[in-house]
């Protein structure tokens, strides 16, 4: 048994800004709230590394005393983000997002965020600000945190939570929270990359244990690659500091031939498809095409430059923003110089988002009584392509979820805990303490890593993602159960939190697998070379996954409708995301 037991109303897992504002909202229905999060607190997850920016329709941001668009409104705003988004949102979701988008954000000014600028439809702040202040006001409210604590998997018993199993990363003890409701606020499953944007904390862990529960995962083959991403030199991987630059300032990207491949397509495209959000999947498509076909750069992306921009303008305009050319917390001066010099910049698409995760309803409720999600982890709000800020939905989705979750737990007895289930996790978790030979954790994740890069990246087909499949498998079969360690210690063994984040990181990424497998179409940021339409009539749906009895079970259900029905057609992809660029408002700029 656990060598520690903790007892609360809520669980909230993960401490990012959608954790933090789960468990004020907890709070806020007068029930215990207890925060863990994997890493030191209001210092890890994907918040930190934000812009960032918060989205509000702009009257809303007229409102608050900002910028704002005053011919802007709530509808108009949804209707955007069903169009930008190929109408697969959850629109009761998306009608949360927008009514309470504003409400949010007045909050965290009253917590003390500071705002650099506005725009139509964004306040700028910092992802490490928002953290602050939602820790200064989870701390203020009573809520209990715990740092350094990874969550190993959920107690269950009859289709109800009762709790979860922790790991303290520091002792190597495990830690029994007995729990009313659990709300899972863990983020995407970024490490299954490389390279990624994401930090090294977002391995997928609350989806996974959610899977394994019993609940229902959707849009998993929608993820997001950020075009323009650093590739190289390695200390450099992985940071979004030049797709910052191109969006920001200009610039070219330009295959190994030389040539600028934006060229080839539409000019309209181009123009809203390189200086909006709309970048991420039109240029990382673009840039994917080069690179498959053989114009790719060593370390396999393009190349960046600088182009027709007087240098002297583009230095300004940089060092305006980023004074010495730091950004967040990084000397980029060496690279001031090379792009000053004419010397290539490797950069190429990298994972940043994912669209998918655990299926929620309007209150953030899963299909397992008493467990909720918020944040990156859940499915539906923004359909097949984000273009709004994942910043406001943590903040809108994490309230909703706490709160819900909290009133859930006000009227719930406290559950008993099944120790046959606590002694099985905590077994299956030492397993690689007590093997003396195996497959070792970093080898195998990297493997794994680069094959899902090349077989499950923006541009896809059967054969590739085939592959991935058959290599997740042979991974199931001989590696996992093979994992093992080179040191025994349990205190802070980093290579033994690898191994059991690969039991997450599998699961997780052969559902995307199997999704973008099912979806025989191209749609949003989902792209497959071998579907290369946009299917109206056949896949206005959603793909669902979900465990049962072990199997992997693929299914569809129709899309949450509620004000915008979703047209008929087919088209080709390029020729319907032209289409969704011209069917937004042009109302709000670069979000």
């Amino acid at each position: 048994m656990s060598d520690k037991t903790i007892e609360t109303d809520v669980l909230v897992i993960g401490a990012g800004g959608g954790g933090f504002r789960a468990a004020i909202g907890a709070r806020e229905e007068g029930v215990k709230a207890v925060l863990v999060s994997k890493g030191p607190l209001s210092k890890c997850g994907a918040t930190v590394l934000a812009g960032a920016d918060l989205t509000a329709d702009g009257r809303g941001l007229r409102e608050l005393g900002f910028f704002g668009e005053p011919r802007d409104s709530k509808e108009t705003w949804f209707s955007d983000i069903v169009h930008q988004g190929f109408y697969l949102a959850n629109q009761k979701l998306l009608q949360r997002y927008v009514e309470d988008a504003p409400e949010r954000i007045r909050e965290l000014l009253d917590w003390g965020i500071k705002v650099s600028f506005s725009e139509e439809r964004a306040i700028f702040t910092t992802g490490s600000g928002i953290l602050r202040a939602l820790f200064r006001e989870a701390k203020r409210c009573g809520v209990q945190m715990i740092e350094d604590m990874m969550i190993l998997d959920l107690l269950v018993d009859d289709g109800q939570v009762t709790g979860a199993i922790g790991l303290d990363i520091h002792t190597g003890e495990f830690v029994t929270f007995v729990s009313k409701a659990v709300v899972i606020a863990t983020g995407g499953w970024h490490l299954a990359y490389s390279p990624t944007t994401g930090t090294r904390e977002l391995s997928g862990d609350g989806i996974a244990m959610a899977w394994r529960a019993g609940a229902t995962l959707a849009h998993m083959e929608f993820v997001t690659f950020c075009c323009n991403i650093l590739l190289w030199p390695p200390h450099w991987l992985g940071s979004l500091f030049t797709y910052i630059l191109h969006t920001l300032v200009g610039g070219t990207v330009t295959n190994s031939e030389g040539q600028r491949f934006l060229d080839k397509y539409d000019p309209y495209t181009v123009q809203v498809g390189s200086s909006t959000e709309w970048n991420k999947a039109f240029v990382s498509f673009a840039s994917a095409k080069e690179i498959r076909a053989g114009k790719g750069s060593p370390h396999g992306g393009v190349y960046y430059e600088v182009g027709d921009i007087p240098w002297e303008v583009f230095d300004n305009t940089v060092t305006s923003y980023y004074p010495g050319w730091e950004y967040k917390g990084v000397d980029y001066s060496a690279l001031q110089k090379m792009l000053r010099d004419g010397e290539p910049v490797e950069v190429g698409p990298a994972v940043e988002y994912f669209e998918g995760g655990i299926s929620v309803n309007e209150h953030l409720e899963t299909d397992i009584r008493g467990l909720y999600a918020a944040g990156e982890c859940t499915a539906a709000l923004f359909g097949a392509n984000r273009v709004s800020a994942a910043t406001t939905e943590m903040l809108v989705t994490g309230a909703v979820a706490g709160r819900t979750a909290g009133r859930y737990a006000s009227s719930a007895g406290m559950p008993g805990i099944d120790v046959t289930q606590v002694a099985a996790i905590e077994g299956k978790a030492l397993e690689p303490l007590r093997r003396d030979a195996g497959t070792r954790p970093p080898d195998l994740k990297g493997h794994i890593q680069r094959t899902a890069h090349e077989k499950l990246g923006s541009i896809k087909t059967k054969e590739e993602i085939e592959d991935l499949i058959a290599l997740l498998e042979q991974v199931k079969e001989k590696e996992l159960p093979e994992l093992c360690t080179s040191s025994k210690s349990r205190s802070y063994n980093k290579e033994w939190i690898e191994a059991l984040e690969l039991h997450n990181i599998v699961p997780v990424l052969e559902t995307s697998a199997h999704a973008s497998l099912a979806r025989t179409e191209s749609r949003g940021v989902h792209y497959r070379d071998d579907y290369p339409d946009t299917d109206n009539d056949g896949w206005i749906k959603e793909v669902t996954v979900k465990e049962v009895d072990g199997e992997l079970c693929l299914g569809t259900c129709p899309i949450t409708v509620t004000t915008l029905t979703p047209p008929k057609g087919t088209a080709p992809y390029l020729e319907m995301m032209k289409r969704m660029m011209e069917a937004h408002s042009d109302v709000g700029g670069h979000h």
